[in-house]
């Protein structure tokens, strides 16, 4: 099957879904769009190259965007394996992508979160390291930190915190990403001297408890929603897709 051929065989079965589930017939449809229906029916029998044009009028017709006819939709009549066996392509192209910045499991440690993380930021993953987590192109390193709302509502740090990694978070910026579920909502930037007083208060501890290293000490998201310089989303760009920022440090 031809590339050209998948895309209208999506797009058909996009607008038949979308027009029956508004209990709409085709004539109704070609009404709302202004479109002819037998032009309707064509598409809808993906028979026919479909214009930009004519798909935004369908896509108004429909109450939904362009993004919702092009997009492949998951079958929920499918069994729970053949959606993730329909599913799975996707999922190795996501993890090939990870590979390129020295993520080896998307499933593993957030990789799938961090990868997002990377990739609006425009840094480099630093592989093996206990501590900073990332570089710039000039080398600047960075402690990448991220949350899924759902579950928590505080950064983890480190399991085994000690005086080495604390001296090590005092020299680099902070990235905080905040994501609900799976999707990315903001992402915060916060320099050292901003996270002073959880340092102290985690030195203390270390050496109150007479050496022994910290379990894994949180910063409250809404300290980093508080002192932090928000960096994505920026006003303006598109909800629907991840970008690159720049952010100055």
């Amino acid at each position: 099957m031809s590339k050209i051929t998948e895309v209208h065989q999506i797009i058909a079965k996009n607008i038949i879904r979308l027009r029956k589930a508004q209990n709409l017939t085709q004539d109704e449809l070609a009404h709302r769009a202004g479109i002819d229906r037998t032009y309707i029916g064509y598409i809808e029998n993906a028979k026919y190259n479909i214009t930009i044009g004519k798909l935004i009028q369908i896509a108004d017709a429909l109450n939904t965007v362009i993004d919702d006819l092009l997009t492949e939709q998951i079958n929920t009549e499918l069994t729970d394996i053949e959606q993730i066996n329909q599913l799975f392509p996707g999922i190795r192209a996501y993890q090939q992508l990870a590979y390129k910045y020295n993520i080896n499991d998307i499933f593993q440690d957030n990789g799938g979160k961090l990868l997002q993380l990377l990739l609006i930021t425009g840094l480099l993953n630093i592989p093996g390291r206990e501590g900073n987590d990332a570089i710039d192109a000039n080398g600047q390193e960075f402690e990448l930190k991220t949350v899924n709302v759902l579950l928590t509502r505080s950064f983890s740090t480190n399991h085994h915190l000690n005086p080495g990694l604390i001296a090590k978070y005092r020299l680099v910026d902070w990235v905080f990403g905040v994501y609900k579920g799976i999707e990315v909502e903001r992402v915060y930037h916060l320099q050292p001297e901003q996270l002073e007083s959880y340092f102290s208060k985690w030195e203390q501890k270390w050496h109150g408890d007479g050496g022994k290293d910290i379990n894994n000490p949180k910063i409250p998201l809404g300290y980093v929603m508080q002192h932090g310089t928000l960096i994505y989303p920026v006003e303006g760009q598109s909800e629907n897709e991840l970008y690159t920022v720049s952010f100055g440090q």
